[in-house]
């Protein structure tokens, strides 16, 4: 029935496209991510872009619907918006600092904790694959996502969407744009996101994964002049989260429990970036600055035990402040040979108090960490034409320092005795080369190699019980990446196939830390990841998109000694797919109505290959499929649809942990649907 199912949306609009004979071609698309206005199909970086009709029309909503949907892109549901892991070609952090970098509207994010937020008025996503610290401020080793909010215009428009789906899904969101000025236009941005959750407590009678959220964004450009042009953008959200849906799961048989601990949990966070943008266009290069400014507070309360046992619970506040100037100043887009310099500093301020309450017998582990993180990065990066051939070579310097302050006390039976406390500094250096090279065979044929090296530095760990555990080293990879871009038909089809080679020394490998009540990083020797991405998109007519995205990883350790008895050297590194893939079909049916303008078909499918969760390997996920569908149907100022995900109820686990001598899983999202409107003014 499954197989049927999918095979009738996907083939419809083959059927109802039979008798359709008009072409038309895919559109070139530039890349804002390259910073000089590079072709997709011209420049050496694997990179996927994803418009803002693909967005809307897929239902992607953040960054976690991007899974699979990117060629082997993954992040898995963990549960709370505390922390997002993202992993791309295998590299990525469960905990601390990500591994891939995110921009939105020029302005870095540094903590996983902000990565997942619900979008809206999204313009386009970028991801680029692979290390990109010669061409950004904030260094990143996997590599980087960019997204792009919707430019304000220079006449009045808004819009209201509104929708409604089973568990009581609600989102709403408001747009107006208003000029004020003919060099001056400011927008509003406004949205609610409700979910009663799907997920019930058994001990509690209450969900465990309810959410409200509430979020906004107020943008203000100002352009005195053809070369000069100022932005400034300002985000806020308000998160109010249930968690943790996490049940006691047993490895063998494979059977999960009933979520059932005896003390409610919660994630709180409210968040704000903040961004100015200054870009002047001389005639032969373009100067831009970027100016940030972020701040985080988040309040964590979870049942450490995931038991109806009072056993261990704990509370986390923490705030972080983070100040950022990127600046860099590049050739124009007719210059022949492309060149960038550039100039990045940081400052992180995080404040930390986590406090363990032992149920048991009453005592209170009072934990305090105060850690200021600061930096400084030159990079650049050239181009030379020669013929048919372009070279490029980049480097980056690359210095960081952290310095943690920590007080540890322990209060049983109204005594406090102090533990532990010191006052650490960590300083890390780093240079990292680039080289690629393009060959442009023809105008419909591109192939490149590329040379990279990737680095993180270290830093120290957020939970440890052992001096040795304070800390852990730098990682560094050297990438070897080769690919070819290809347009057919007059550009009704573009194929592009990527190959790499990550070679990954002093891995940051996520462990629970002894007594099994959190989790820290050590570095593993040696590791290897590789494997291949393709990308298909084409239109044989005006009324057909289809897409396919393929990825294959193989990401396993070399050598990784974890103590004297146990070497988990050719094991597979965990969260890594084998394989993902997505394939989609968009059929537009244009109507000839007062009322109707056109009707939207889409049906796309997520593929997600065997994953391991633990290092020993023990524990897995077994290859499985999402269906989605959306149809949408328009006039000149009104919208009405509907929308379902993951249509043929597959059963998946979507996170996996151990702790206190247990296994845990988070079961994946069962099938949701819903309706909704959108008009325009």
């Amino acid at each position: 029935m499954k197989k049927i199912i999918i095979l009738f949306l996907f083939f419809i609009p083959y059927v109802a496209n039979a008798q359709i004979k008009d072409t038309i071609n895919l559109e070139e698309v530039t890349i804002s991510a390259d910073k000089q206005g590079g072709k997709l199909q011209n420049i050496p970086i694997s990179v996927t872009h994803i418009a803002s009709k693909k967005l809307e029309i897929q239902n992607i909503n953040n960054l976690t619907d991007l899974s699979a949907r990117i060629p082997n892109l993954f992040m898995p549901d963990y549960g709370s918006r505390l922390t997002t892991p993202i992993f791309i070609r295998g590299i990525g952090a469960r905990i601390n600092s990500p591994s891939v970098g995110l921009y939105v509207d020029g302005v870095p994010y540094f903590d996983k904790g902000s990565f997942n937020f619900e979008f809206f008025n999204v313009q386009k996503i970028e991801v680029l694959r692979g290390p990109q610290g010669t061409l950004y401020g904030r260094n990143t080793m996997g590599g980087l996502i960019k997204i792009y909010t919707l430019e304000n215009q220079d006449y009045p428009n808004g819009s209201f969407y509104s929708e409604y789906g089973n568990y009581n899904q609600i989102k709403s969101v408001l747009h107006y744009n208003m000029p004020i000025s003919p060099n001056l236009t400011l927008s509003f941005d406004g949205a609610y996101t409700h979910n009663d959750g799907n997920v019930t407590n058994s001990f509690t009678n209450t969900k465990a994964d309810e959410l409200d959220t509430y979020s906004g964004q107020l943008k203000l450009n100002y352009k005195p002049s053809e070369k000069l042009k100022i932005t400034f953008a300002t985000n806020f959200e308000d998160n109010d989260q249930a968690g943790y849906p996490y049940a006691v799961y047993n490895v063998e048989t494979k059977i999960i429990s009933d979520v059932n601990y005896d003390k409610a949990s919660s994630y709180k966070r409210k968040q704000s970036s903040n961004g100015l943008n200054i870009e002047y266009t001389a005639p032969k290069f373009v100067i831009n600055s970027s100016t940030s400014f972020q701040y985080v507070e988040d309040q964590q309360a979870i049942d450490q035990d995931f038991t109806n046992a009072a056993t261990y619970f704990v509370t986390q506040d923490r705030n972080r402040k983070t100040v950022a100037q990127e600046f860099n100043i590049n050739s124009s887009e007719k210059s022949k040979i492309k060149w960038l310099l550039g100039t990045f500093a940081f400052n992180e301020d995080e404040d930390k108090e986590v406090i363990v309450n032992v149920l048991s017998n009453g005592m209170i582990m009072l934990k305090d960490y105060v850690q200021i993180s600061k930096g400084i990065a030159f990079y650049g990066q050239t181009t030379l034409p020669l013929g048919k051939f372009d070279f490029t070579a980049g480097l980056r310097y690359d210095m960081e320092k952290a310095n943690l302050v920590y007080n540890y006390e322990r209060t049983l039976a109204g005594n406090t005795s102090h533990i532990n406390d010191f006052d650490n500094s960590l300083n890390f250096s780093q240079l990292l080369p680039r080289f690629a090279i393009n060959f442009h065979a023809n105008e419909n044929l591109t192939m490149y190699h590329s040379i990279s090296k990737g680095y993180k530095a270290g830093n120290f760990n957020s939970t440890f019980t052992r001096d040795e555990d304070i800390s852990f080293k730098p990682e560094y990879s050297i990438n070897y990446e080769i690919g070819v871009k290809s347009s057919f038909f007059n550009r009704k089809l573009t194929a592009n196939l990527a190959a790499f080679y990550i070679d990954w020394k002093d891995q940051q490998i996520y462990q629970p830390v002894p007594e099994g009540t959190g989790s820290m990083l050590k570095n593993a020797g040696k590791s290897l990841s590789k494997g291949i991405e393709l990308e298909i998109n084409t239109r044989p007519s005006k009324n057909f998109d289809i897409w396919l995205g393929v990825g294959l990883n193989e990401a396993k350790f070399v050598d990784y000694q974890r103590d004297e008895n146990t070497n988990y050297g050719q094991n597979y590194i965990p969260y890594i797919p084998k394989y993902t893939l997505n394939a989609g079909i968009n059929y537009t049916v244009f109507v000839k109505s007062k009322l109707i303008k056109q009707i939207v078909m889409n049906s796309n499918y997520q593929l997600f290959g065997k994953l391991y969760w633990n290092d020993d390997n023990v524990a897995y996920q077994d290859a499985y499929g999402i269906l989605n569908a959306k149809i949408s149907v328009s006039s000149r100022i009104f919208q009405w649809g509907f929308w379902g995900k993951n249509l043929i109820s597959a059963e998946y686990n979507a996170f996996y942990f151990e702790a206190l001598g247990k296994s845990y899983v988070q079961k994946g999202k069962p099938i949701q649907f819903g309706l909704f409107a959108k008009v325009n003014f």
